[in-house]
C-alpha cells in the first residue's frame, strides 16, 4: 500500500469521524426526541424513527465525510472537501440558530414540533454525497480543459474523455443526484416511498444533471452547470432544511429538474453559439481540439 493511498484513507478517516462527531453533538445540543434510543413520537414513528436506532444512517454520515476527504486527498480536488466543510459549517448554524423542537404530551404519546434539521442532515447524507461528486466532477473538467492548476491533479484522466468514460461519469453522476433527490420528501421529513414515486425525480433529475456535465465535459460550456449547481443545491437545501412554519405549499422537484432542464439546454446552445461565433471557440481540449481554452 502506497503512501498516497494511505493518506487518502488517514484523511477520509478523519473526515469521516469529524462528521459524525459533529452530527452527534447537534443532536444532543438541540434534545432531539429522533436521538432517544427506542424512542416512538406521534410524527409519523413508522417512518422517522429514532436516529439512535439506524445504524445505516451513522454509516452514511460517516461516508459523507470519508469520501469527499479521500477524493480530494487522493486527486487533489478541492471540491469535494472543500463543499463538505462548507457544508459541515452551514449545518451547524441552521441547526444552532433554528427554534428546537419542542414536544408536547398527549394522551398516546407527545406530539413533537419545530424544525428537524439535526435529524434531516443525518438522514440526507446520501444526497449531500451526491452533489460533493458531482462538485468534483464539474471541477475536473474545469481544471483540465482550462489549465487551472491542471498539474497538480492526479489519479485522473485527460481530457478529452471517451465515450465509455463519459457515459460513465455523466450517467453515473446523474443516477446518483437523481436517487439521491428522489429519497428526500418535498417536507424536509423522510418517507417510505414506493418505487414510481422516486422514479418521477430520479428521471428528470439524472437528465438535468446528464445535460449539465455533457455540456461541460465535451465542448467546455460553463454557465448550464453554474445554473445547475445553484439549481440543484438549493432544492436539497431547501427539502432538508424547510423554512419555519412550513409553508402550505411544497416545491415538486420532478416539475423544477424538468424546467431545469429545459433551461440547461438552451443556456447550453445559446453560450455555444456566442463563443462559436465571437471568440472562434471550437471546444478546445474538451473536444480534443489543441487550440487554447477561451
Amino acid at each position: 500500500m502506497n503512501r498516497s493511498l494511505i493518506a487518502s484513507v488517514i484523511a477520509g478517516l478523519l473526515g469521516g469521524l469529524a462528521n459524525v462527531t459533529v452530527t452527534r453533538e447537534l443532536l444532543e445540543r438541540v434534545g432531539s426526541p429522533f436521538f432517544e434510543p427506542g424512542r416512538e413520537t406521534a410524527l409519523n414513528p413508522a417512518t422517522i424513527g429514532s436516529v439512535a436506532d439506524a445504524p445505516h444512517v451513522w454509516l452514511g454520515v460517516f461516508a459523507l465525510g470519508f469520501v469527499p476527504l479521500f477524493a480530494t486527498t487522493a486527486t487533489r480536488l478541492l471540491a469535494p472537501a472543500g463543499g463538505f466543510a462548507a457544508l459541515l459549517v452551514g449545518v451547524v448554524h441552521t441547526v444552532l440558530t433554528a427554534p428546537f423542537p419542542e414536544e408536547t404530551p398527549m394522551l398516546w404519546g407527545a406530539l413533537v414540533e419545530g424544525p428537524f434539521y439535526a435529524s434531516n442532515y443525518a438522514k440526507s447524507w446520501y444526497a449531500w454525497l451526491s452533489l460533493l461528486l458531482v462538485a468534483g466532477v464539474a471541477e475536473f473538467a474545469l481544471r483540465r480543459g482550462y489549465g487551472l492548476g491542471n498539474e497538480r491533479l492526479q489519479h485522473l484522466p485527460t481530457l478529452p474523455l471517451s465515450r465509455s468514460q463519459l457515459r460513465a461519469v455523466v450517467l453515473g453522476s446523474g443516477l446518483l443526484v437523481g436517487l439521491g433527490i428522489g429519497l428526500l420528501s418535498s417536507t424536509g421529513a423522510y418517507y417510505q416511498s414506493d418505487i414510481w414515486t422516486v422514479l418521477t425525480i430520479l428521471v428528470p433529475g439524472c437528465i438535468a444533471t446528464v445535460i449539465a456535465l455533457t455540456a461541460l465535459l465535451t465542448r467546455g460550456l460553463v454557465t448550464p452547470m453554474a445554473l445547475y449547481t445553484y439549481w440543484t443545491a438549493s432544492i436539497v437545501e431547501g427539502t432538508v432544511f424547510p423554512p419555519q412554519p412550513s409553508p402550505e405549499r411544497h416545491a415538486h422537484p420532478e416539475v423544477l429538474f424538468c424546467f431545469l432542464s429545459v433551461a440547461l439546454s438552451l443556456l447550453a446552445l445559446l453560450e455555444w453559439r456566442l463563443r462559436s461565433r465571437v471568440r472562434g471557440w471550437d471546444g478546445g481540449p474538451f473536444a480534443g481540439q489543441t487550440g487554447t481554452a477561451k
